[in-house]
């Protein structure tokens, strides 16, 4: 009985988060950190 709880409310918080994710006023937030890893300008290394 226990096992079922607690795989509902684990259920239930991918769920969640899932929907959290997808909302549209997170889109940018995700957009940007989607860039971080190609974008040079914030390294601060001088590249020639």
């Amino acid at each position: 009985m226990m096992s079922g709880i607690v795989t509902l409310l684990l259920l239930l918080l991918f769920v969640g988060v899932w929907a959290w994710a997808w909302l549209p006023r997170n889109r940018a937030g995700f957009d940007e950190a989607a860039r971080l890893a190609l974008d040079d300008s914030q390294t601060g290394e001088d590249r020639p």
